[in-house]
């Protein structure tokens, strides 16, 4: 369930940062995340972050990399279905040049399983993203 809990929050701090960026040209990390964690997809979620990225899952485990992000969201895939991903407020992003910082509020809808039960998770996120080669890419990711 802690994987749970941390692929949702991811989740929801990829749309909010997704939403508020939509004004660059190139998609925000957030419009990448969004796309593979709706589809379920452990590589196209790893592909939103840096090779160094580091995230923490709530509840204190940390990932570093892109290889250890994937693993940890290909576990959350095995065991949970994403039935829907939106967010609840509209996160705030500030920033210039290639490197920017959101944070906001989510809301994720998935089924277990294992058991068939339906959750709900909500929760903030804080997130830094830098553009690299021309795609904005996740540095940092806390949600919570």
């Amino acid at each position: 369930m802690r994987h749970a809990r941390t692929a949702s929050v991811l989740c929801g701090l990829m749309l909010c940062t997704g939403a508020a960026m939509a004004a660059d040209d190139a998609p925000s990390a957030g419009e990448c995340f969004a796309k593979g964690f709706k589809a379920s997809d452990a590589d196209a979620v790893a592909a939103c972050y840096a090779e160094d990225a580091i995230i923490w899952f709530p509840g204190g485990s940390m990932a570093k990399g892109r290889q250890a992000i994937r693993d940890g969201f290909a576990h959350f895939f095995s065991e949970m279905t994403i039935k829907d991903a939106v967010m609840a407020d509209i996160g705030h992003v500030m920033g210039e040049g290639d490197t920017r910082t959101a944070w906001g509020t989510y809301l994720i809808r998935a089924v277990v399983k294992a058991s068939g039960a339906e959750v709900a998770q909500s929760g903030r996120f804080t997130d830094v993203s830098k553009k690299i080669d021309g795609r904005w890419l996740y540095l940092v990711d806390h949600p919570s």
